[in-house]
């Protein structure tokens, strides 16, 4: 059974609190206070979960201990965070449908803590919370022996218990989905041994419990947290792998507009500029199986355009695609080409001699190419108008291989072609002039081409 909160105790200290509660609720859909044990006569905010980031709700000033805020119509339900006016967070609480109640913290409360009076769910979520960082507390001191594997067993099971009960008495209200949400599947015992099939047992079940036709999950930190922990531990960092899972998950949400398109503008916002080489493959799929056909929350033309845009640009320079082709002015004023080296591997290093990374990159570039067994060329681009600067730089460096200056040019501007945003920036192409590697650092190159030359023997053979 759930523990019942009993504020017989209290009465007579929270009477004049009740009284002014009530007079309060007659005006208002919305009307929450809490009392703070040590709360000052200054502003206190309310905020709200959102994905990955927090919005501010309202705010208000504390006065006699009490904090008051009040809106003639509800807050959307999630969980909220009161903080102070030093953006200290001092609490979190759950709000559903009740949204006029009374939250107290301090040591009067019975056995201390957090109780809520007037809203059954919130006053769950303190229970369950409290419940919870005890037992887990006593799971880590019995961490520290190899005995009392069965206290521990019996612990968790308690835990099991609590929740159980809430989502069984509960089940459509946002705590059972969160509770639901952060149930982890079980790997059965026979599959256990079996790492491969325990595996895919694991991904395959991921998301069974987590319901994202319910939008009201975007407003508590759960979303997010099983984003990353899918997308960015549990799968293979492919782009084709990754693009299936993002439509599997977007079927998912079942016609939830709020919840489909924060999963697609969050997954843009990922894959657009990925930490992961080739997985901007990612975005493009976005663009054009989402934002092409379909209406995107704070998508206007201009931006569907632009997004648009992006993805042409970048389809162009994914991995495995052929280099745009270059024809710049070089050291002697004559256009130059990179398609006539003859080299197995060619390095496209886009630089300035004014940037003090791209020196940097230039040193290590350059005891790469003066190695012996150097497999390469370089094909250097200089980002800056100032010749007679690029090409004493040049000849006090010594940097013999193949010089060309952006700046003048019979081709597209290089920064459109190749999407140069800043310097450096490093693209490696294989023999048949192919893109097998960008934006890496020189150091990486070696690694590359190791790998590249690994590939192509796998394929012969």
């Amino acid at each position: 059974m759930f523990l019942k909160t009993r504020f017989s105790s209290m009465i007579k200290k929270l009477l004049p609190l009740f009284l002014l509660f009530a007079a309060f609720s007659l005006k208002s859909q919305v009307n929450i206070t809490i009392q703070l044990e040590q709360a000052n006569d200054s502003a206190y905010y309310l905020a709200r979960y959102y994905g990955d980031k927090f919005q501010m709700v309202d705010t208000t000033f504390a006065k006699d201990g009490l904090i008051n805020y009040r809106a003639a119509d509800n807050y959307p339900a999630g969980i909220y965070l009161l903080v102070d006016a030093k953006k200290v967070r001092l609490m979190e609480f759950l709000l559903e449908n009740n949204q006029q109640f009374i939250i107290t913290n301090s040591s009067s409360t019975e056995n201390g803590g957090i109780k809520c009076e007037g809203s059954v769910m919130t006053q769950l979520f303190f229970e369950q919370m409290q419940q919870s960082n005890a037992i887990y507390g006593q799971l880590q001191e019995l961490a520290q022996t190899t005995e009392h594997q069965l206290e521990r067993e019996e612990l968790l099971a308690s835990l099991d218990v609590l929740k159980n009960e809430i989502i069984t008495q509960y089940p459509d209200s946002l705590f059972s989905k969160i509770l639901l949400a952060m149930t982890e599947p079980q790997v059965p015992e026979n599959l256990r041994e079996d790492q491969k099939a325990a595996y895919y047992y694991y991904k395959s079940n991921f998301w069974d419990n987590i319901d994202l036709s319910d939008e009201r999950l975007l407003r508590t930190p759960i979303i997010n947290s099983k984003l990353e922990q899918y997308f960015e531990k549990l799968l293979p960092q492919i782009p084709d792998t990754i693009s299936q899972e993002i439509d599997k998950l977007i079927e998912k949400t079942r016609g939830n507009k709020v919840m489909r398109d924060y999963l697609i503008w969050h997954f843009t916002d990922q894959y657009q500029n990925p930490k992961i080489m080739g997985l901007d493959q990612v975005f493009i799929h976005l663009a054009d199986e989402y934002f092409a056909k379909l209406e995107i929350t704070n998508t206007s033309p201009s931006v569907k355009e632009k997004i648009m845009s992006r993805a042409d640009q970048i389809r162009k320079l994914t991995l495995g695609s052929p280099a745009p082709d270059l024809w710049l002015v070089d050291t002697t004023d004559s256009f130059r080409s990179f398609k006539d080296i003859e080299t197995e591997y060619l390095i496209l290093f886009f630089w300035d001699h004014d940037c003090g990374v791209c020196k940097k990159e230039l040193q290590v570039l350059k005891e790469l190419y003066n190695a012996e067994n150097r497999n390469f060329e370089v094909f250097a681009i200089a980002a800056n108008a100032d010749f007679p600067g690029w090409k004493n730089y040049i000849i006090e460096n010594k940097l013999n291989w193949v010089n060309v200056n952006g700046m003048k040019s019979m081709t597209e501007d290089f920064h459109d072609l190749y999407d140069i945003y800043g310097t450096p920036v490093i693209y490696v192409l294989n023999k048949e002039r192919k893109i097998i590697a960008k934006r890496i650092k020189a150091e990486q190159i070696p690694l590359v081409i190791e790998h590249n030359q690994k590939q192509r023997q796998n394929i012969k053979h």
